[in-house]
């Protein structure tokens, strides 16, 4: 059954002060959005970087809201606070207690959307349940996933991110987590947590904040999760080529494929993937097992295929690995690994955009970035950016055939077009800023007119 309070009780939650309405009207919902409000919601006009909420709050009530929450004088009825953005959190951590509900968070350097959609189409299964949109995964998308909850779910699943120290432990104060997970811990981040230490120091909140029935999943092939897992009170479950949950073979049957040998589970066959997202399976699979929750196959083959960042394509007689949304040193070693599994010898090209927010560490990861290309049996590299030629000297340090420095998108993709051979398989990934999409734009634009 969705939620429903009155205005008295928001104020109370947010301490703020009701101006010129009934503090017994209803409401239903919540919005930060004008062109997604619906009538019954209340409307928090939050400042931003680009627009300010307080410009919309005459459309909000419009289109029907029943009061506005503002940090500047306002149209009645509204309810003033000094931080509307700490006005939206104490409400959601309000809301939360409220509710009998149970929450798992999520968090990692890498895998944490797909980590999430996989259990939440696990315990779906047996629960109702309500996760994260998206990467709603800051402190404005973690307290609205809470507040779409209501007394009628079992599970929210909420991602958590962290961009700056203390992120983590503010996000568990208002989500409250029963179990939570780290999905990996490694250089990411690091212009703002300042080393893979620091990372480990604040991921490690969302094990510390688990009551002691808690429940805390830990990746044994992480040494920092296995780190924190012993400064915790919470109950445990391991998960890796060691633990509770234990990988011990894995097996490529088809070109989409592989069968996965798991103690105590036997085997199962799941979406060809590296070993790094073979991880985020498993961790699946422990919280399925924990729930007494049969395994489904098709299942987490459908949600990963529906909801992985990597998609694979042809333009062409070109086998496009699209994985453009986000890099780190994590997610690129991974993406180098799908690569190598699923391209054959010889057929194997990379086009890649630098790795950004490292910090003072950047030269040395696009040095051991290019490094990894060779090892992993890439032939023919593109790569553009700030960082090519710690790239570069890493590449040909171990090996890479080809490897060619571009200026723009546009010239990375006439050079693919002029120099690779037709069925390569083209990994493109690069940091969310590189735009690395373009040079696929490029490449279709030119295909299409030949």
């Amino acid at each position: 059954m969705p939620w429903k309070y009155y205005l008295k009780d928001l104020t109370k939650a947010i301490s703020g002060k009701l101006n010129g309405g009934d503090e017994y009207i209803e409401f239903t919902g919540v919005s930060i959005d004008t062109r997604t409000i619906q009538p019954g919601d209340v409307f928090f006009a939050l400042p931003g970087t680009k627009v300010d909420g307080h410009q919309f709050v005459q459309e909000a009530l419009r289109k029907g809201a029943v009061a506005v929450v503002v940090s500047k004088k306002s149209a009645v009825p509204f309810i003033y606070v000094n931080d509307t953005l700490q006005a939206i959190q104490r409400f959601a951590r309000w809301h939360r207690a409220n509710l009998k509900s149970q929450v798992f968070g999520i968090t990692g350097s890498c895998g944490k959307t797909t980590t999430k959609e996989l259990i939440s189409a696990i315990l779906a299964k047996k629960y109702k349940v309500v996760a994260s949109k998206g990467n709603f995964n800051n402190e404005l998308g973690c307290p609205l996933s809470l507040l779409q909850m209501d007394e009628d779910t079992d599970w929210g699943i909420i991602e958590m991110g962290a961009g700056k120290t203390g992120d983590i432990a503010e996000l568990c104060s208002i989500a409250y987590p029963e179990e939570s997970a780290i999905t990996t811990i490694a250089p990411a981040h690091l212009e703002r947590l300042g080393s893979v230490e620091g990372i480990a120091q604040e991921k490690a909140n969302i094990a510390k904040c688990l009551p002691p029935w808690g429940y805390f999943y830990i990746n044994t092939d992480n040494p920092h999760c296995v780190s924190i897992g012993k400064q915790i009170i919470a109950n445990k479950i391991y998960y890796g080529k060691k633990g509770d949950i234990q990988l011990k073979s894995v097996r490529k049957i088809s070109p989409e494929k592989m069968e996965v040998e798991i103690e105590p589970v036997g085997a199962l066959q799941l979406p060809l993937c590296s070993p790094s997202s073979l991880s985020n399976f498993l961790l699946a699979i422990a919280v399925s097992l924990k729930h007494k929750i049969p395994i489904d196959e098709q299942v987490l083959t459908d949600t990963y295929y529906k909801t992985g960042r990597i998609k694979t394509y042809q333009i062409g007689q070109f086998n496009i690995i699209e994985d453009c949304y986000n890099a780190n040193p994590s997610s690129m070693k991974s993406a180098l690994e799908y690569l190598q599994i699923i391209a054959p010898e010889g057929y194997r090209c990379a086009v890649l955009g630098d790795m950004l927010e490292l910090g003072d560490n950047s030269k040395k990861y696009h040095y051991l970035l290019g490094k990894q290309t060779g090892e992993y049996g890439v032939d023919t590299l593109f790569i553009y950016g700030n960082f090519t030629k710690e790239v570069e000297r890493g590449a040909l340090k171990t090996g890479v055939k080809t490897v060619k420095v571009c200026s723009e998108h546009k010239e990375i993709a006439e050079k693919i077009i002029e120099t690779l051979h037709p069925q390569n398989w083209i990994l493109i990934k690069g940091s969310r800023g590189m735009t690395m999409e373009k040079v696929i734009q490029h490449l279709k634009e030119k295909l299409m007119n030949e």
